[in-house]
Protein backbone atom coordinates (compact mmCIF):
# COMPACT_ATOMS: atom_id res chain seq x y z
CA UNK A 1 0.00 0.00 0.00
CA UNK A 2 2.80 2.46 0.34
CA UNK A 3 3.88 2.31 -3.12
CA UNK A 4 0.56 3.40 -4.04
CA UNK A 5 0.62 6.35 -1.41
CA UNK A 6 3.82 7.46 -3.41
CA UNK A 7 2.43 6.87 -6.83
CA UNK A 8 -0.47 9.28 -5.35
CA UNK A 9 2.29 11.86 -3.54
CA UNK A 10 3.93 11.94 -7.05
CA UNK A 11 0.65 12.13 -9.08
CA UNK A 12 -0.51 15.40 -6.51
CA UNK A 13 2.90 16.95 -6.44
CA UNK A 14 3.20 17.43 -10.32
CA UNK A 15 0.94 20.32 -11.07
CA UNK A 16 3.38 22.33 -7.94
CA UNK A 17 6.44 20.92 -9.26
CA UNK A 18 5.73 22.09 -12.90
CA UNK A 19 4.38 25.90 -11.30
CA UNK A 20 7.56 26.06 -9.18
CA UNK A 21 10.01 25.35 -12.34
CA UNK A 22 7.91 27.25 -15.14
CA UNK A 23 5.98 29.91 -13.22
CA UNK A 24 8.68 32.72 -13.68
CA UNK A 25 9.60 31.28 -17.08
CA UNK A 26 8.48 33.58 -19.96
CA UNK A 27 6.19 32.23 -22.54
CA UNK A 28 9.32 33.01 -24.93
CA UNK A 29 10.94 30.07 -23.46
CA UNK A 30 7.63 28.07 -22.78
CA UNK A 31 6.57 27.66 -26.28
CA UNK A 32 9.29 26.93 -28.00
CA UNK A 33 9.13 23.71 -29.95
CA UNK A 34 11.97 20.86 -29.17
CA UNK A 35 13.62 18.60 -31.08
CA UNK A 36 10.83 15.94 -30.66
CA UNK A 37 8.15 18.99 -32.05
CA UNK A 38 6.81 20.22 -28.37
CA UNK A 39 7.24 22.96 -26.51
CA UNK A 40 7.28 23.17 -22.71
CA UNK A 41 3.84 23.93 -23.45
CA UNK A 42 2.44 21.42 -25.09
CA UNK A 43 3.91 18.86 -22.69
CA UNK A 44 2.19 20.48 -19.90
CA UNK A 45 -0.79 20.60 -21.98
CA UNK A 46 -0.45 16.80 -22.51
CA UNK A 47 -0.27 16.07 -19.22
CA UNK A 48 -3.63 17.79 -18.40
CA UNK A 49 -5.49 17.05 -21.08
CA UNK A 50 -4.59 13.04 -20.83
CA UNK A 51 -6.43 12.56 -17.09
CA UNK A 52 -9.35 13.06 -17.48
CA UNK A 53 -9.14 9.55 -19.42
CA UNK A 54 -6.15 7.91 -18.75
CA UNK A 55 -6.48 8.26 -14.55
CA UNK A 56 -10.00 9.23 -13.65
CA UNK A 57 -11.35 7.13 -16.73
CA UNK A 58 -9.53 3.99 -16.69
CA UNK A 59 -9.64 3.60 -13.52
CA UNK A 60 -13.25 4.27 -12.93
CA UNK A 61 -14.11 1.85 -15.92
CA UNK A 62 -12.31 -0.73 -13.72
CA UNK A 63 -14.05 -0.28 -10.92
CA UNK A 64 -17.61 0.02 -12.35
CA UNK A 65 -17.05 -2.87 -14.77
CA UNK A 66 -16.21 -6.42 -14.64
CA UNK A 67 -12.78 -6.83 -16.77
CA UNK A 68 -13.54 -4.10 -19.19
CA UNK A 69 -11.86 -2.87 -22.01
CA UNK A 70 -9.39 -0.30 -21.63
CA UNK A 71 -8.88 1.54 -24.82
CA UNK A 72 -5.46 2.84 -25.96
CA UNK A 73 -5.67 7.06 -26.53
CA UNK A 74 -4.75 8.88 -29.52
CA UNK A 75 -2.37 10.96 -27.33
CA UNK A 76 -2.24 13.99 -29.68
CA UNK A 77 -6.15 13.85 -30.89
CA UNK A 78 -6.77 14.29 -27.36
CA UNK A 79 -4.05 17.22 -26.97
CA UNK A 80 -5.64 18.71 -30.11
CA UNK A 81 -8.94 18.10 -29.19
CA UNK A 82 -8.79 19.57 -25.49
CA UNK A 83 -8.67 23.16 -27.14
CA UNK A 84 -5.53 23.07 -23.94
CA UNK A 85 -2.69 24.67 -26.64
CA UNK A 86 -4.22 28.21 -26.87
CA UNK A 87 -4.23 28.86 -23.04
CA UNK A 88 -1.83 30.38 -20.85
CA UNK A 89 0.59 28.36 -18.98
CA UNK A 90 -0.34 29.45 -16.17
CA UNK A 91 -4.09 28.69 -16.74
CA UNK A 92 -3.68 25.07 -17.82
CA UNK A 93 -1.21 24.70 -14.66
CA UNK A 94 -4.62 25.84 -12.90
CA UNK A 95 -6.92 23.40 -14.58
CA UNK A 96 -4.19 20.47 -13.84
CA UNK A 97 -4.12 21.06 -10.30
CA UNK A 98 -8.23 21.47 -10.17
CA UNK A 99 -8.30 17.88 -11.96
CA UNK A 100 -5.96 16.09 -9.90
CA UNK A 101 -7.60 17.96 -6.61
CA UNK A 102 -11.05 16.20 -7.23
CA UNK A 103 -9.44 12.82 -8.85
CA UNK A 104 -7.23 12.72 -5.55
CA UNK A 105 -10.16 13.01 -3.20
CA UNK A 106 -11.34 9.26 -4.71
CA UNK A 107 -8.17 7.88 -5.11
CA UNK A 108 -6.64 7.67 -2.20
CA UNK A 109 -10.21 6.32 -0.36
CA UNK A 110 -9.75 3.16 -2.98
CA UNK A 111 -9.31 -0.08 -1.03
CA UNK A 112 -6.53 -2.59 -1.49
CA UNK A 113 -9.76 -4.98 -3.40
CA UNK A 114 -10.41 -1.87 -5.65
CA UNK A 115 -6.75 -1.30 -6.22
CA UNK A 116 -6.38 -4.87 -6.97
CA UNK A 117 -9.76 -4.83 -9.54
CA UNK A 118 -8.48 -5.59 -13.43
CA UNK A 119 -9.35 -4.78 -16.80
CA UNK A 120 -7.87 -5.41 -20.46
CA UNK A 121 -5.92 -2.44 -21.71
CA UNK A 122 -6.40 -2.68 -25.86
CA UNK A 123 -2.99 -2.79 -26.49
CA UNK A 124 -0.87 -3.61 -23.40
CA UNK A 125 -2.96 -5.92 -22.13
CA UNK A 126 -4.52 -7.05 -18.64
CA UNK A 127 -3.66 -3.71 -15.78
CA UNK A 128 -5.13 -2.88 -12.27
CA UNK A 129 -6.44 -0.06 -11.04
CA UNK A 130 -2.65 -0.18 -9.36
CA UNK A 131 -1.24 -0.50 -12.24
CA UNK A 132 -2.54 2.50 -13.30
CA UNK A 133 -1.93 4.66 -11.05
CA UNK A 134 1.73 3.85 -10.74
CA UNK A 135 2.13 4.58 -14.74
CA UNK A 136 0.67 8.03 -14.21
CA UNK A 137 3.11 8.56 -11.72
CA UNK A 138 5.93 7.04 -14.02
CA UNK A 139 4.55 9.46 -16.76
CA UNK A 140 4.35 12.93 -14.77
CA UNK A 141 7.81 12.22 -13.60
CA UNK A 142 9.01 10.87 -17.45
CA UNK A 143 7.56 14.43 -18.63
CA UNK A 144 9.02 16.70 -15.81
CA UNK A 145 12.68 15.25 -16.87
CA UNK A 146 11.55 15.60 -20.32
CA UNK A 147 10.76 19.29 -19.09
CA UNK A 148 14.30 20.09 -17.13
CA UNK A 149 16.29 18.58 -20.55
CA UNK A 150 14.08 20.53 -22.57
CA UNK A 151 15.04 24.02 -20.24
CA UNK A 152 18.57 22.62 -20.05
CA UNK A 153 19.10 22.26 -23.41
CA UNK A 154 19.73 25.79 -24.96
CA UNK A 155 21.45 26.78 -21.12
CA UNK A 156 24.04 24.04 -22.35
CA UNK A 157 25.71 26.77 -25.36
CA UNK A 158 26.07 29.36 -23.09
CA UNK A 159 28.20 27.40 -20.07
CA UNK A 160 31.34 28.18 -21.73
CA UNK A 161 34.47 26.63 -20.40
CA UNK A 162 32.11 24.51 -17.56
CA UNK A 163 30.27 22.42 -20.43
CA UNK A 164 33.07 20.04 -19.77
CA UNK A 165 31.70 19.83 -16.01
CA UNK A 166 28.33 18.21 -17.24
Amino acid sequence: MNDIIAALEVYAATPATLRALLGALPESITSVAADEGWSVHDVVVHLTSLDPFSMVGRVRAILDQDDPVIPDLDEQEVLERSGLRGRPLADVLDQMARQRSDALVWLRELTPEQLARTGRHSAAGPLSAADIIHHKAWHDLLHVGQICRMLSTPLDAGSGAMRKYH
